[in-house]
């Protein structure tokens, strides 16, 4: 059986691969949110830690955002209070330099789960196969 690859990152703290993406699972905490990294066996890059800490310091405005967004194309309407951060992922260096991320939101249990994708600091819809 291999074993998983596993880093301790400087920014993201402990993370395995699982191709193509390096992931954060967070323990419990009501705050705690998965991250997930496109990245090469390698891992991170500068570019990705550093986009990734700009995201953090204004996930509150970009959660904002991304609800009011939700809230505006949620069919059948969504419980918006019931929402929370559930994952960031962090693309390619050249998403991060296009500011380009995405964000999902999901109640408590993650029975009813959000995805939006940030362009250039705003919301916009995923394409149709994404949940």
């Amino acid at each position: 059986m291999k074993r998983a690859l596993v880093i301790d990152d400087p920014v993201f703290g402990k993370i395995s691969f699982d191709e193509p993406f390096w992931v954060f699972t967070p323990g419990p905490g009501p705050s705690a949110f998965t991250i997930l990294i496109e990245a090469p066996c390698s891992g991170p890059t500068d570019v990705q830690r550093q986009f990734f800490q700009q995201v953090v310091a204004n996930l509150a405005d970009f959660s904002r955002r991304c609800l009011a967004f939700i809230e505006l194309s949620a069919d059948p309407p969504v419980d918006m209070r019931s929402l929370s951060v559930y994952s960031v992922t962090v693309g390619s260096d050249d998403d991060c330099r296009c500011t380009t991320f995405v964000l999902e939101f999901s109640d408590e249990a993650a029975d009813n789960v959000h995805r939006v994708q940030i362009e250039e600091g705003q919301p916009s819809p995923m394409d149709a196969t994404t949940r």
